[in-house]
Order: structure tokens, then C-alpha cells, then sequence
């Protein structure tokens, strides 16, 4: 059976593959003239920078497999400290300060306020009900900025964090992580020569069967099956964004076409700057919790991985832009290095000028699962049922990490080759 794949995105390649191991016949078309969609890595003056994930929480075993890369999985060197941007100041967490500064008086009352997740609320809602509104506000501005660069008023606490609602529905937040067994636990990972290796082995092993640098333009269903660029296939999964869905389907199924426009997605932008290595701390990274900094948050892969940076010098990589001010993601390249600057004086005290300097943009670098996300899902999903063979997979639509998507992608190729 031959299958078009459109995107060569993380979940295009994970549906790809799968269709192979199911005795399938899969073309991938991808627009880029590289696979992997925003996981991509870029080596250049003895730097090694990320286009967008940096390291990755959750196993992919199967992607590991297919790619034979299984042997260059790295994860970082300690010390791994993370630290809160809070009140002015850059708090270690955890620490006796930084729980003195959001007051876990009220926190430490959640479990008498305990309920399970009954209605689809915003994140912010959720977490102040939980833990009260100065630890719960901080709490939602952590969590939606580390995961989406999002605005917590506008996450769904169910669906952006399905796993804060299936803590919730066993009671309090607070005990579920005091009993939660201490057992053996995936830590963070990347791989040695950067993410984007996963997504070009991928495409290699695939070789004629991917197409670079062919955006499929047109999509049709036929008498037989479908069209594709002119081309005959009997399915189709479409592991595009959801704007590109939209405009690639409005001909055949405008009331799809109309849904999927109305999914929102952050615009980023990724800037990577090299500094000596002295004038920084070493460990994981920080996160703006009150939206003051130019940054939503910074990365220090130099200090934590191999070979991320020149010897002596040090890494850094901030996120700008998202949800909250998607204006940053637009601002010149000079203006976006000097606001981060800007973010390392004032919160390490750097006041070096970077020697290194590289910047990625995002217009849509990250979907934001608003509340009702989920059931919008199923009705776009069920607007396609009478589109016979065509599934969708990706970050658009069932969980924006890597993991998540490569999830989707195979989970579309299942349901096309049961």
C-alpha cells in the first residue's frame, strides 16, 4: 500500500517508519531541504547550536532503533541546577529562599482543598485553586513558560498538562508527589553530535522514499485513493502544522479547513550566544517567572554537555518571544542579542559582549492547547472521517514534545495499516 507522508517533521519520519515496519510503501514529502522539521543542529566555529530542542525528557526507543543511534545518547554533566527568575532576583530550585519568597503557607493547605480536575480550566485557574494565588500564579508561569513559552490564562490545565489532571483526579497534588514511588526514573538526554542527527539518520534510512525540498502543494481525494502532487496514493497522513492543514484541505473539507485555522501557535525566536566560560554559572538553566526579562528563559548546554562549545568558552541559549510578548520573536536581530545580554547582566551579572552569535526564528514555534483543546481535536478529527485513509498526527494535535509527536506519528500509521 503506498502511503503519502506530508512533513518530514519528527512525526512525519516516526510515521514513516512504522508504515515500513508494517509492510507499507511510504513517500515523504518535506518542503525544508532538511528533515526534522524545528529539531535540527547546526555546528559551526566550534559551536554546536539546537533549532530547537535542546534535550529531551522521555525515551524513543523505536526512533533509536530505526536510526542506529542508540550508542551516541549523552546526558548532561552535573551540577544540573536550575534557577527561578523571581521578585528581581535568580533563585536556585528548589531552595529555603526561593520557597520563602512564594510563601507555601497556603500551599502546604492543598490536600484540604483537593478536588479532581471536573472542568476544563486555564492552567492559572487551576494551580492558585490548588496551592493559592501567589504560589499557584508562580507555579503556572514556570510550568507554561519551561514547556510552551505560553501565557498560563490561555493553557489548558488538562490538556496542555494531561499529567497535573491524572495527579488531580487521585487527590492532592502534594501527597501524589510525596507517595509517588522513587524508583528508576528516565532522566534528560540528547544525543552527541545534537538532536537533529536523530531526524537526518532517520531520513537516510529512508532514502529515496523522502523528498527534500518538495513542498506538496496539492492534495485531492481520488475515486481510487488520493492525489498528491499529481501522484496516486492510497493514503495519506498529513503530520504538517495545523495552518498548513488547513490551507491543504480547504478544497475538499472547508469546515475541517476552518477548525484547524483557529489553532494558535507561539512564534520564537532562538538566539544562541558564546561567552567565556568564567563569567557564567554552571548547571541547567533559568526560567523567567514573572514575564519582566527580555528572555522567557535561558539554557546553559555548554557547561552540562560535551562539545556544545570552544574550550573556554560557554553556551548560551535563550528563548524570546511566545505567548505572552510573540512581539520579541519579530525584533531585529541586533535588538534581540541585546536584550539578552541585557537578561545576563542582570540576572548572572555577565558583562561580556558575546564573540558568538546565531539566531533561529519560529513564527509558529509552539502550539498552545487553550482550554477545550482535546474536544476541538476530536471534532477536527471527526470532520475527516469521511476523508477515507487520511490521518493527521503531530504537535497540533496530541502534545508538542518530541516524544509526543513521534507518538502521533506512529499511532496515524497504525490507524491507516492496522
Amino acid at each position: 500500500m503506498r502511503i503519502a507522508v506530508i512533513g518530514g517533521g519528527i512525526a512525519g519520519l516516526a510515521a514513516a517508519h512504522e508504515l515500513l515496519r508494517r509492510g507499507a510503501d511510504p513517500v515523504v514529502f518535506e518542503a525544508d531541504a532538511r528533515p526534522g522539521g524545528k529539531v535540527g543542529s547546526f555546528s559551526e566555529r566550534g559551536y554546536l547550536t539546537e533549532d530547537g530542542p535542546n534535550f529531551l525528557g522521555r525515551p524513543l526507543d523505536a526512533l533509536l532503533e530505526a536510526s542506529g543511534l542508540r550508542a551516541e545518547v549523552v546526558e548532561p554533566r552535573p551540577p544540573t541546577t536550575r534557577w527561578i527568575h523571581l521578585d528581581g532576583r535568580v533563585l536556585r530550585a528548589p531552595s529555603l529562599a526561593l520557597l520563602a519568597r512564594i510563601g507555601v503557607g497556603r500551599a502546604l493547605l492543598e490536600p484540604l482543598f483537593a478536588r479532581p480536575l471536573r472542568e476544563d480550566v486555564p492552567l492559572s485557574v487551576f494551580l492558585e485553586r490548588r496551592l493559592g494565588k501567589r504560589a499557584g500564579g508562580i507555579a503556572a508561569s514556570v510550568l507554561s513558560a519551561g514547556v510552551y513559552a505560553g501565557d498560563p490564562a490561555r493553557l489548558s490545565a488538562r490538556d496542555a498538562f494531561p499529567s497535573l489532571g491524572a495527579m488531580a483526579e487521585k487527590g492532592s497534588l502534594l501527597l501524589h508527589a510525596i507517595r509517588r514511588p522513587k524508583g528508576p526514573r528516565a532522566g534528560i538526554w540528547t544525543l552527541r553530535g545534537g538532536l537533529g542527527t536523530l531526524p537526518e539518520a532517520l531520513a537516510k534510512s529512508l532514502g529515496l522514499r523522502i523528498r527534500l525540498g518538495t513542498r506538496a502543494r496539492q492534495l485531492a481525494p481520488s475515486e481510487d485513493g488520493w492525489s498528491v502532487q499529481g501522484e496516486r496514493f492510497d493514503g495519506v497522513v498529513l503530520a504538517v502544522p495545523a495552518a498548513a492543514a488547513a490551507e491543504l484541505t480547504r478544497g475538499f473539507a472547508p469546515r475541517f479547513a476552518d477548525l484547524a485555522g483557529q489553532f494558535q501557535s507561539a512564534p520564537v525566536a532562538v538566539v544562541h550566544v558564546g561567552l567565556r566560560q568564567e563569567t557564567l554559572p554552571r548547571g541547567f538553566g533559568l526560567i523567567d517567572s514573572e514575564g519582566t526579562l527580555h528572555s522567557v528563559g535561558m539554557l546553559l548546554p555548554g557547561s552540562m554537555l560535551p562539545g556544545r562549545a570552544p574550550e573556554g568558552r560557554a553556551l548560551v541559549t535563550a528563548i524570546c518571544g511566545g505567548a505572552r510578548h510573540p512581539e520579541r520573536a519579530a525584533l531585529d536581530d541586533r535588538e534581540l542579542v541585546a536584550g539578552v545580554v541585557r537578561d545576563l547582566r542582570s540576572t548572572w551579572g555577565v558583562s561580556d559582549a558575546p564573540d558568538y552569535v546565531r539566531i533561529v526564528r519560529w513564527p509558529e514555534a509552539i502550539p498552545q492547547y487553550a482550554p477545550g483543546h482535546r474536544d476541538r481535536v476530536r471534532e477536527a478529527r471527526d470532520l475527516l472521517v469521511r476523508c477515507r485513509r487520511l490521518e493527521l498526527a503531530g504537535a497540533a494535535w496530541d502534545g508538542v514534545g518530541v516524544p509526543d509527536v513521534a507518538r502521533s506519528g506512529a499511532a496515524a500509521a497504525a490507524r491507516l495499516i492496522p
